[in-house]
């Protein structure tokens, strides 16, 4: 299974070919940099639609990968790194001046940050960062709407890393980094908000994937079908839909959809 960063820039892609954005490849984005995207606004698909919005046809992408670092493996094991992107960065130009966007592995902001425990003396009880009173106060089921709230303005295409980027962007809005201690139990709550949620988001994109799928039957079937009254099979469906450009990411709509087309082959044969 690809990682994080690895599918990332899969969506960057996938975005900007959908949306036919130039993408340039390079190594210098931060020479040119004026402004540096604030992740509070959303994360990399809401820098990209801003970017859309605003007429730009071309990007610049930079990736680097472990090697690419020059980290010291005196202390760490590279092997387990190798190959795997570090960071991202996404610029634009606009009227002279430069937007970036940044993204970089946990992995990697672990190994560049100081470990809390070497900040404190060593006679110094440790201690956990203090998290925001919102969090604290609010229930589960507050925190699951806000956070689907959040998502919703944020205008996520809801693809795998688009969730876990948006998941990540509502903690730090509300004043949760991840990359610090938090106290277990509210780390316990934080956890059940996110399974809650995205449970929540699944169902409601395998039920408008669904919706979606259900108002192509007629066309499938004349198409298909024809006045001839045959059955069509599941592969044909599935050569139908990659023909017709239609992607589907819940594989049991496939069979949903399928089971829809037989009923209504029958009802138009009469054979219900």
């Amino acid at each position: 299974m690809k990682d994080k960063m690895e599918l990332l820039w899969n969506s960057i892609v996938r975005y900007s070919r959908r949306n036919e954005i130039s993408i340039y490849y390079s190594t210098d984005v931060d020479i040119v940099i004026s402004f540096e995207w604030d992740k509070r606004m959303g994360g990399a698909s809401k820098f990209l639609k801003n970017a859309k919005d605003n007429g730009i046809e071309s990007i610049v992408i930079s990736i680097k990968r472990f090697e690419d670092e020059d980290m010291d493996c005196s202390s760490i094991d590279c092997k387990k790194y190798q190959n795997k992107i570090a960071e991202l960065d996404i610029m634009y130009i606009a009227n002279d001046v430069g937007y970036k966007y940044h993204e970089e592995a946990d992995w990697f902001s672990e190994l560049n940050t100081f470990n809390i425990d070497d900040l404190l003396d060593e006679n110094e009880e440790k201690k956990v960062l203090p998290l925001t009173r919102e969090v604290n106060e609010k229930s589960i089921d507050s925190l699951i709407q806000d956070m689907l709230q959040y998502l919703d303005n944020e205008s996520f295409d809801y693809g795998e890393d688009e969730i876990d980027t948006g998941i990540k962007g509502f903690w730090m809005d509300k004043g949760i980094n991840f990359d610090f201690p938090i106290e277990q139990e509210l780390k316990m709550k934080i956890d059940r908000v996110n399974r809650e949620a995205r449970k929540k988001i699944d169902k409601s994109v395998k039920s408008e994937e669904r919706k979606k799928l259900l108002k192509l039957i007629p066309g499938v079937i004349k198409d298909k079908i024809g006045n001839t009254g045959d059955m069509i099979s599941r592969d044909q469906l599935k050569s139908y839909l990659s023909d017709k450009g239609i992607t589907v990411n819940i594989a049991s709509n496939i069979d949903y959809m399928y089971n829809q087309i037989l009923k209504e082959i029958k009802i138009q044969n009469k054979k219900y």
